[in-house]
């Protein structure tokens, strides 16, 4: 499988040239050689494969002999994550991003016990860029601030489902999902901390009209139950 590499932008020029952290990568630790064929991506979707063809100290060019564009898929997958241990982060958002998700929310339920910090979408940002190179994504999801229950709650829409994963509730999550799913323009999964969803959470879900549902009998991490939902939700709705 050919290696990625994403630039902020890929021109409409026959020859490419990677510079920056991704030339470094590329040169000091891939060892990437003449002739060797390679993928580019803005991380928008637009892709090239391409031939080395010059290695220089800091940079390097590439010859395009392929181009492609990965259009945006509906329904558009969005985690909310409920703000796992700091030791988890990293992996929560590569079991996302390696899932297929779109959009990621982080939220700082009552039961989180890590904070939100300034520096927070910046580090979440460059664990998605760095799985996304590692999934073979051409379009990397978004990460935005944190975002408050009330907020999360007036995204409802006709068009929008919002399913709140909870251990106890009543109802399978294939018992919500149909094929029907795939017409909507969000599908939207909320996780819980290591704690998990508060009564008050929960109630306030099934105020606002969002489906309560449980993944099975066993209990997920927090960093792992969002990429568990996101695969039986892109089987059930026939993306997988």
């Amino acid at each position: 499988m050919l290696t990625l590499f994403l630039v902020e932008e890929l021109s409409n020029s026959d020859v490419i040239e990677v510079d920056g952290d991704e030339a470094h990568h590329a040169i000091k630790v891939l060892r990437t050689e003449i002739s060797e064929q390679i993928l580019i991506s803005d991380g928008k979707g637009v892709w090239v494969r391409a031939e080395v063809v010059e290695i220089g100290k800091k940079s390097f060019s590439a010859k395009v002999l392929e181009r492609g564009f990965d259009a945006p898929r509906t329904p558009k997958l969005v985690v909310v994550q409920g703000l796992p241990k700091s030791d988890r982060v990293k992996e929560a958002i590569e079991i996302l991003v390696e899932s297929g998700v779109d959009l990621i929310i982080p939220w700082e339920a009552e039961r989180s016990i890590s904070k939100w910090q300034k520096d927070s979408l910046a580090k979440w940002q460059s664990a998605a860029f760095a799985a996304t190179k590692q999934s073979r994504r051409f379009r990397a999801p978004e990460i935005v601030e944190q975002i408050s229950l009330r907020e999360l709650i007036e995204i409802e829409s006709e068009s929008t489902a919002i399913i709140a994963m909870h251990e106890s509730a009543a109802t399978k999550l294939s018992k919500i999902i149909s094929s029907n799913f795939a017409n909507l323009s969000e599908i939207i999964v909320v996780i819980g901390p290591e704690g998990g969803l508060s009564d008050n959470e929960v109630e306030s879900f099934k105020g606002a009209g969002a489906h309560i549902a449980a993944l099975g009998p066993e209990v997920f991490r927090s960093a792992h139950a969002g990429g568990a939902a996101l695969s039986a939700i892109s089987a059930l709705i026939g993306r997988w």
